[in-house]
């Protein structure tokens, strides 16, 4: 039974799809075909049958690779609890953990775009950052850390700050590579191009998002079709979102400062800087 010795654990919105696609390209890295199984997130993946269905994904793995979930639900307390815990009493020993991190108030704003144009969230960036306290919560990056320090130590922890991966991506994945002990020689590249954006997003219509939801979708075309491919066929065939994103004002993005400043400092510290990792803070 083969599980994953290395995890992708946020945070959401934070480019853990585009370090998804670019690891998958990695020949020693095994992928299984849903980026995202969440499987850690519940206490079923502890019963025989949960773990069975957790290790399914990882079947086709071939000797020599290493196998990677990469689940932002991983670092969503207080929805998702436990999640450290289950996965030491589950995983290979020694497994290790990647957590990217965005400047958090940039973060909210594009989870808030992800929503929206899902059909899970109001036009209100204000309003929501109000009433829905998930925004502010996946943002606290120390506070989602800390249970993962405490499980499995800072060593087997890599902390990756979305902004150098976006701006020095060669550099950046050298450094992923060098942690996860793998060879970078081997990377295929190719040019940067960021997964999942919320802008310009293709939108699922009601009958786009019942196919994709389908068992015969996911039991049946979602694996055998390439990541790459899926993505290429979903923008060909769904509708552009339209590019006028909701703006958050001057007012909430004050009310964010003040409510993540003590987070961004503990991180900071977390990180031995002497500045904060982000202006403005």
């Amino acid at each position: 039974m083969k599980l994953p010795d290395i995890l992708i654990i946020g945070a959401m919105k934070a480019g853990t799809t585009s370090l998804y696609m670019d690891l998958a390209q990695h020949p020693h890295v095994f992928f299984q075909a849903d980026k995202e199984p969440h499987s850690l997130c519940s206490d079923d993946v502890l019963t025989p049958d949960g773990l069975q269905r957790y290790a399914a994904l990882y079947a086709k793995a071939e000797p020599g690779q290493r196998c990677c979930d990469a689940s932002t639900g991983y670092t969503k307390l207080p929805d998702f609890a436990g999640v450290p815990a289950r996965a030491t009493q589950l995983l290979p020993a020694g497994f290790q953990a990647i957590y990217l991190v965005r400047h958090p108030i940039d973060r909210i704003v594009s989870h808030h775009h992800h929503e929206y144009f899902a059909g899970q969230a109001g036009p209100s960036i204000d309003d929501e950052i109000r009433t829905q306290p998930r925004y502010i919560q996946y943002s606290r990056y120390y506070d989602q850390l800390t249970p993962w320090v405490d499980a499995i130590g800072r060593d087997r922890i890599l902390v990756v700050r979305f902004e150098d991966y976006v701006e020095r991506r060669p550099e950046t994945m050298e450094r992923i590579c060098q942690f996860l002990g793998l060879n970078a020689a081997e990377f295929v590249d190719r040019e940067a191009v960021a997964y999942n954006k919320s802008q310009g997003k293709p939108v699922l219509s009601s009958v786009w998002r019942q196919a994709r939801e389908s068992g015969f979708y996911r039991r049946i075309v979602r694996p055998l079709m390439p990541s790459g491919m899926r993505q290429a066929v979903r923008g060909l065939l769904l509708p552009k979102a339209k590019q006028e994103l909701p703006k958050l004002s001057a007012e909430g993005r004050e009310f964010l400062r003040q409510q993540l400043a003590e987070d961004v400092g503990a991180l900071s510290r977390y990180l031995n800087l002497s500045e904060p990792l982000w202006d403005g803070y």
